[in-house]
């Protein structure tokens, strides 16, 4: 089964190699070695230059990620531990002053690119002039989301059918309309349906133009259903640190609110920014309160979300400390005035903040108890709490993480709530494993612990055989929920089930498992049968109460599940059913692509975080939304390569640390199956000093130029390997480098041009590495970065880290050696000085002419039409364009082009979100584009009008979720334009709703007067 168990306990000391100055004693011992890994391990999650560590302390790193690989056949399973240490290496992690930034750099950005955002403009604006500032945009020109939409089937060591979308962050419900159901996602924005309650509800993204698709909490005012707060941040990916709000269901938003205080002196005086909001709350009883909980405490505002008040909570223990907070929960009102629970975590000391939730505290080394996890309560709208832990009325279980889920409340005077707790123990050296159940009768102000018992393990010998659910990774995955109509009914989902108690008043409730990761896999038997799948990692739950009786729903890391029958029958006949069809919110790393020029365009799968990887069903051609999970667990690299001389395909993916590849043949279905992919991992390179390892977050790059072998390269944690066709193995062609290896390119345009991009700033790369030499003389390059002021030097603040990719010109230009010039592009949060917000002079991309001794800026020429200063992900020259001007990055909020070599940028294409751009591919002739994001899928753009056509639209050209007469004046206004169309009213990929060819004609409006009046 699953071998991430074994890594957690392994990793819960994080490889400490020597051993010095041991204390005497086994148990001081203990402690010592407990606080020196939790140390290693704080330091590396928190520190803002955490990939750029010397090459010792990576390569301890990357030995404490070595795992055994999954036997054939065996299971898959994600590492949310693993992958946010591979994250924060390449990526870093950015600060508050960083997200402020970069959210004033999307705000700009919004405004800037309106028209091309996907966002309802106003009616008849197709026939107003072009706004001066988009002038020089290359129009006509549409994103067409591939999705993932859909999945015939699934594979992960066994084959089941279901269909799964990517992690789910919140849940809300109209209270008057439970056809309204809105879902949050932890890259994807928001989403909302309005026929919840069908097979296949019909979702539609209402927020691809806030500039941070990464929604930490999402509440719905029931006094307002129109109103809805989203809290920016996800709780371990992607940061943000703002609440915004929206009070027509999701068609326009406020500006962003930053979440911002000081503490009091009595609890250290520390001034915080909020990163990652946990949950946010609406006040039933008044709508101008609502409350955020962050990683840095609770925020309060009393202006309806304008403005928000950092609240000090106290403590149990003095002096006061900070603290963070996890969940909140309404216990009822007396007199208009709002009664609440809400649960947190605290510092060690005064002086700390709380740490993140993946690193745990370690009892009597960082504090005095250990775990000192609290719930407080309020019986004035928030203003003021009071710590259950201080009044004594806690059980004594140590307990880090709670999560919290309340009852309907009572109609006494004041009312009484039922509240149930799901603990999690978050004591690092012990590992973060469930702690069991309180529940609280008074409305949170005394709990019990109701541990009960489990009347149905399943059959397997690891998953779900005790109540805590949450398991070994408690730190991560919890949810809870109480049936509003009845507090005996509870639902509790962890790590790879789901529980339901009907007895939860009992003094000893009985508890039984109602769903599994994998039934197809044999593990999800219980007495009476096969439990029904729910993905793995519960993350929210709700149960709601219509007309008809009620709806349980379960929100995962493979999106939305919901049951009707969840407290009736027997377990095994609790049905669950995925609501997940038409959600694209995966979040993707790469994006492997045909080509047209090589026959097969229509080939496309990608490498997907908590959902493996996803291959587009080959049957359905050009139309096709649909992949299918080929690979289970976390899904990485991704690449296809073609031997020119055979005209055979080879497919690459990776997964947790492990390389599969697959060529296609009618006998394993083209490759769109689970049974045909094959384990081929790289030697690590010999000599390297702490020995080389293998990375978890595994890329690959193709190198299309080579003229005779199927080439493929990749990399371990300090070499460059190629593999040629289907060998045996790979081939090292690179020596030991120097620091940590990021991710690797090479040139379209010619053989054995490489580049590697390198921890600490700088780059390796190599020309003469053609055919199957491995003789290759590799270059190290400076660092980025170049004398911004003039002084005559570079310093610190002048330097970038976490590059991420290089681009070789198609042309080598005059006076220039093969491999001299290229363009080099950095993510990099802070400059190299780990402070500094990257200043917009020095920027995220440059130039190099000289094989990297030195750099010059390409973002542009300040005259107006820069790059957005933000992280670059990928950087692509057009091969096609032998004059090297045309350019094309992938930034953290989309995709810019320059068309005169650097001088000027403009967006690129119509209708891509605000969001991240993880991967790039671009066709020989640069016909077709396709990018992978962290959120919203794959895209593709066409720009020449004799393409093949792409995915057919809905006809909602507006987008305001209705077909009406602004999309049929659209459509008609739009006949006989295609993307080659100059003038306005350009070619708008929604209004091409059906035929073979990229273009807007009489079949689209009668496809659309078919539809009017309904839904797209």
């Amino acid at each position: 089964m699953l071998k991430r168990y074994r890594w957690l306990v392994a990793t819960s000391a994080v490889a400490v190699v020597s051993v010095v100055a041991v204390p005497s004693g086994a148990s001081a011992y203990k402690r010592w070695k407990a606080r020196d890994a939790r140390t290693k391990m704080a330091n590396f999650l928190h520190d803002a230059r955490a990939g750029e560590h010397s090459p010792e302390v990576l390569s301890e790193l990357a030995a404490s990620r070595a795992e055994a690989e999954p036997e054939e056949g065996e299971a898959e399973g994600d590492d949310p531990l693993r992958r946010q240490i591979a994250a924060r290496m390449m990526w870093g992690v950015p600060t508050a002053e960083v997200l402020e930034h970069r959210s004033r750099v999307a705000h700009a950005e919004a405004k800037r690119w309106a028209r091309m955002l996907p966002r309802p403009p106003a009616a008849w604006d197709w026939l107003k002039a072009p706004a001066a500032t988009n002038k020089a945009v290359v129009s006509g020109l549409s994103w067409v989301n591939l999705g993932p939409t859909n999945a015939n089937f699934q594979y992960n060591g066994t084959l089941y059918n279901e269909v799964d979308s990517g992690r789910v962050s919140g849940i809300a419900v109209h209270p008057a309309d439970p056809q309204v159901v809105y879902l949050s996602t932890s890259g994807g924005g928001l989403w909302k349906t309005f026929n919840f309650g069908v097979a296949a509800p019909t979702w539609h993204p209402v927020s691809e133009s806030l500039g941070n698709l990464a929604i930490g909490a999402l509440d719905l005012d029931p006094s307002h259903p129109d109103t809805l707060y989203v809290g920016t941040g996800d709780f371990v990916d992607t940061p943000g640190g703002h609440v915004v709000k929206t009070e027509d269901g999701g068609a326009t938003w406020s500006a962003p609110v930053r979440l911002t205080g000081q503490y009091p002196a009595g609890s250290g005086g520390r001034a915080v920014k909020a990163l990652r909001i946990r949950a946010v709350k609406a006040d039933p009883a008044n709508a101008s309160i609502v409350l955020a909980g962050t990683d840095v405490g609770l925020f309060r505002s009393t202006d309806g979300g304008a403005s928000f008040t950092l609240v000090d909570l106290p403590n149990s223990a003095a002096p006061q400390r900070p603290e963070n907070v996890w969940n909140i929960a309404h216990t009822g009102a007396v007199d208009g005035v709002s009664r609440w629970v809400i649960s947190g975590v605290y510092a060690c000391d005064a002086a700390s903040l709380p740490p993140d939730p993946s690193v745990g505290q370690v009892a009597n080394v960082d504090c005095t108890s250990g775990n000192p996890g609290d719930i407080w309560t309020s019986t004035d709208a928030g203003a003021t709490w009071s710590s259950r832990r201080a009044a004594g009325t806690l059980p004594s279980t140590a307990v880090g993480r709670i999560t919290l889920a309340a009852g309907t409340p009572s109609g006494a005077v004041p009312p009484v709530t039922v509240v149930y707790a799901q603990l999690g123990n978050q004591d690092e050296y012990n590992g973060p494993a469930g702690a069991g159940y309180w529940r609280s009768p008074d409305s949170g102000n005394s709990w019990t612990a109701i541990n009960g018992t489990l009347a149905n393990r399943t059959n397997s010998s690891t998953d779900c055989t005790t109540v805590n659910v949450n398991s070994a990774q408690a730190w991560y995955n919890a949810a809870l929920a109480v049936d509003p109509a009845n507090n005996n009914n509870v639902l509790a989902g962890g790590m790879l089930c789901g529980l339901r108690t009907t007895n939860g008043l009992a003094a000893s409730p009985t508890w039984e498992n109602v769903a599994h990761w994998l039934p197809s896999g044999g593990g999800a038997s219980v007495t009476g049968g096969t439990l029904d799948y729910v993905h793995a990692d519960w993350q929210q739950a709700r149960i709601v109460r219509t007309g008809t009786g009620y709806v349980a729903m379960a929100g995962t890391d493979g999106g939305l599940y919901v049951s009707t029958n969840l407290f009736s029958g027997t377990p095994t006949q609790v049905v669950w059913n995925g609501q997940n069809r038409g959600i694209v919110t995966h979040l993707s790393y790469s994006v492997a692509s045909g080509d047209p020029a090589t026959g097969n365009p229509y080939l496309a799968y990608t490498g997907l975080q908590d959902n493996g990887t996803r291959f587009r069903d080959p049957a359905a051609g050009a139309a096709s939304t649909t992949f299918n999970q080929v690979i289970g667990g976390d899904g990485f690299g991704a690449t296809a390569a073609r031997d020119t001389a055979s005209g055979s395909t080879i497919y690459w993916a990776s997964v947790n640390g492990s390389r599969r590849f697959c060529v296609p043949t009618a006998a394993n279905s083209f490759c769109n199956s689970g049974t045909a992919w094959t384990t081929r991992n790289a030697s690590t390179v010999v000599g390297c000093t702490g020995g080389d390892a293998q990375p978890f977050l595994i890329r690959y790059a193709a190198a299309t130029a080579s003229p005779s072998v199927n080439t493929v390269l990749t990399l371990t944690d300090y070499g460059v390997h190629r593999i040629s066709g289907t060998s045996t193995t790979w081939q090292a062609i690179s020596p030991c480098l120097t620091g940590f290896t990021r991710l690797i390119s090479t040139s379209a345009n010619h053989d054995g041009v490489y580049g590697v991009a390198m921890s600490g700033g700088r780059f390796y790369v190599t020309s003469n590495c053609q055919g199957t030499t491995t003789a290759c003389t590799w270059t190290r390059s400076s660092i980025l970065g170049f004398d911004v002021n003039g002084n005559g030097s570079i310093t610190l603040d002048e330097q970038v880290s976490y590059t991420t990719q290089v681009a070789f010109p198609p042309t080598t230009p005059a006076g220039r050696n093969l491999g001299d010039v290229y363009v080099a592009a950095s993510a990099a949060p802070q400059a190299l000085d780990g402070l500094t917000v990257v200043p917009d002079a020095l920027g995220h991309l440059f130039i190099t002419q000289d094989r990297g001794a030195t750099w010059a800026p390409l973002h542009g020429n300040g005259t107006g039409a820069d790059l957005p200063n933000v992280g670059i992900n990928a950087v692509k020259y057009d091969p096609s364009d032998l004059t090297n001007n045309t350019l094309y990055v992938g930034t953290e909020l989309g995709v810019y082009r320059t068309t005169d070599g650097g001088q000027t940028w403009h967006r690129f294409g119509n209708g891509l979100p605000l969001v991240s751009v993880t991967d790039m591919f671009i066709s020989r002739t640069g016909a077709m584009m396709r990018v992978g994001t962290y959120g919203r899928g794959l895209w593709e753009i066409y720009p020449s009008a004799t393409a093949e056509k792409g995915v057919s639209g809905n006809g909602d050209w507006n987008r305001d979720q209705q077909l009406d007469f602004e999309d049929l004046a659209a459509a008609a206004s739009r006949l006989g334009t295609d993307p080659s169309t100059t003038a306005r009213p350009y070619y708008d990929w929604n209004t091409d709703m059906t035929g073979a060819v990229n273009g807007t004609d009489s079949a689209d409006l009668t496809e659309l007067l078919n539809r009017i009046g309904g839904r797209p």
